[in-house]
């Protein structure tokens, strides 16, 4: 009986705490911390204020139109919303558990900050499985574009700003200024880019200490190419890797992102209506919900980490890729 007493008092501490407003809020300043670039840069978050939700999705054959806003007297407004032709989803549920054994061992401090440990592991373990999921689904997408083509950028007769060039006007075109053009650079690709002859002439640079007519060598950085692009794109290089490997098997390291450049359409701060790419939809208030419960023997306090998010491709005309 006291046995049971004891845990039943440590479960209640541990639940106090997780509870607390300073765990709640380290556990949200930990998500937001642990956001992943790339998957942010790709499919940045667009809040829902529901599980269930609509939303406008373009296709070739139902394309993003800049909407009329003139109006004769006494005519209606154009309507915009959502309609039986949107697109409905729901948000599907993650999960990560990270349990503390012997909890009721530990004093205040030491599980407070046992709990503040546990919530970064979670946090940041959650945080890469999204992006593992937006990249992955962006390359698909990518690569099943009409405008998508094969270019060797170690190639020294390919201009790959040329390349770029032309696909960034192609999507701006499918986006048709609701959203703004980004580049997502595959690891090897970026390093295929920066190594082309045809990139590092576009850079002149005096070789100090050597002849007048001397010119250096350039190795262009990820900042360097927004400048060479037109429209100056915002521009980001994926180095996650993999390993693609079965249990058991040697490790197979990859990068997850590697011999393809991504150009698509991307609003920062999307809606349910714009023409972005990619969204990554998610509840209003946070997405990434801590909390604790006891295990069925009633040994072990175990830290929880919830979101419900939804990645999806929003607008298939408006990305191109290079393989």
């Amino acid at each position: 009986m006291n046995g049971r007493i004891l845990n039943a008092t440590s479960a209640s501490r541990f639940a106090q705490l997780a509870t607390s407003p300073l765990l709640q809020n380290f556990a949200t300043t930990s998500s937001q911390n642990a956001i992943r670039k790339v998957g942010n840069f790709i499919a940045p978050i667009c809040e829902v204020p529901d599980l269930t939700f609509r939303y406008k999705a373009y296709t070739e054959n139902n394309r993003y139109r800049v909407p009329q806003t003139k109006r004769a007297p006494g005519a209606r407004a154009t309507v915009l919303g959502f309609g039986a032709a949107d697109v409905s989803l729901t948000l599907e549920p993650n999960a990560l558990d990270f349990p503390i054994p012997n909890a009721d061992q530990l004093s205040d401090e030491g599980l407070q900050y046992s709990m503040m440990e546990g919530q970064s592991v979670l946090a940041d373990a959650s945080a890469l499985a999204l992006e593992n999921e937006i990249v992955t689904l962006a390359q698909t997408a990518a690569v099943a574009s009409p405008l998508s083509m094969p270019v060797d950028f170690a190639d020294p007769t390919v201009d790959p700003v040329a390349i770029l060039d032309g696909m960034i006007l192609s999507v701006m075109k499918a986006a048709k200024n609701g959203a703004p053009v980004k580049v997502l650079f595959g690891t090897t690709k970026f390093k295929q880019f920066r190594d082309n002859p045809n990139v590092r002439g576009r850079f002149i640079v005096s070789n100090r200490g050597g002849s007048a007519d001397s010119v250096g060598i350039v190795s262009p950085t990820l900042q360097d190419v927004s400048p060479l692009l037109i429209n100056n794109p915002d521009v980001e290089c994926s180095m996650m890797v993999i390993d693609e490997s079965n249990p058991g098997e040697a490790s197979n390291i990859q990068f997850l992102l590697d011999t393809i450049v991504i150009v698509f359409a991307s609003k920062s701060s999307p809606d349910r209506m714009d023409p972005s790419f990619m969204k990554t939809f998610a509840r209003m208030g946070g997405f990434f919900r801590s909390g604790s419960y006891t295990t069925e023997d009633q040994r072990d306090q175990v830290l929880k980490m919830d979101w419900t998010t939804l990645p999806t491709v929003t607008n298939s005309t408006a990305v191109a890729a290079v393989e």
